[in-house]
């Protein structure tokens, strides 16, 4: 019997679960990433507390979030390695313009073991397909989004630092207001889609601040 009384106490906090309505916020690339960056940043903590609802951590994301955290996760496991260039900017000294004649160093970044990229691979999956705790709701990609994007980039790309990324997330999130009713707030941390996201009065998050 008691084994019994666990069984159904477990499928009834897996039904909550899979019943669980999203949070109404849209993650976009580097918010999402937050789940997957280590050591994790005081930014993480107050991204959690803002999505989580206790037993499970839920939000949005758009298509295209979801395809391109794959680019950035895969750009971990691949590494780079330091470059040395040299500098081609004019400078002053002595009231005289010359060339400089320093270099400058981009560090490298270490390759990401293949035992921890997989592991990523299968949260990601677990994330996006709502298994566990934490659950992704993805937003689908529609002609009339990929218009609403387009629509964005006229109007702002002469103003702002806006991606063609970018702007897809915005036009997402506008769908999604328009045809579900859904009273969405992005998360973001960029500085050209916060600009874009007052202009249009959107509600927006980040968890930098």
């Amino acid at each position: 019997m008691a084994c019994l009384g666990q069984f159904l106490k477990t499928a009834l906090k897996k039904k909550q679960m899979n019943n669980n309505i999203p949070n109404p916020f849209i993650l976009d690339t580097n918010a999402y990433f937050l789940f997957f960056q280590h050591p994790k940043k005081p930014h993480y903590y107050k991204l959690i507390n803002k999505v989580s609802e206790n037993p499970v951590i839920s939000f949005y994301i758009s298509e295209i979030t979801s395809m391109e955290i794959q680019s950035v996760i895969g750009k971990y496991r691949r590494g780079s390695t330091t470059q040395v260039q040299k500098c081609d900017r004019n400078i002053t000294i002595d009231d005289e313009i010359k060339n400089c004649q320093n270099s400058w160093i981009i560090r490298g970044r270490r390759k990401m073991r293949r035992k921890v990229y997989r592991g990523i691979q299968k949260m990601l999956k677990d994330i996006e397909r709502q298994r566990g705790t934490i659950q992704a709701t993805i937003l689908k990609l529609s002609p009339d989004t990929i218009i609403k994007a387009r629509k964005i980039l006229m109007d702002y790309a002469d103003t702002f630092n806006i991606g063609s990324h970018d702007a897809v997330i915005i036009a997402t999130l506008i769908k999604t207001v328009e045809e579900q009713n859904i009273p969405l707030t992005l998360v973001t941390s960029d500085k050209g889609m916060k600009a874009v996201l007052s202009a249009k009065l959107i509600p927006f998050f980040d968890p930098q601040e």
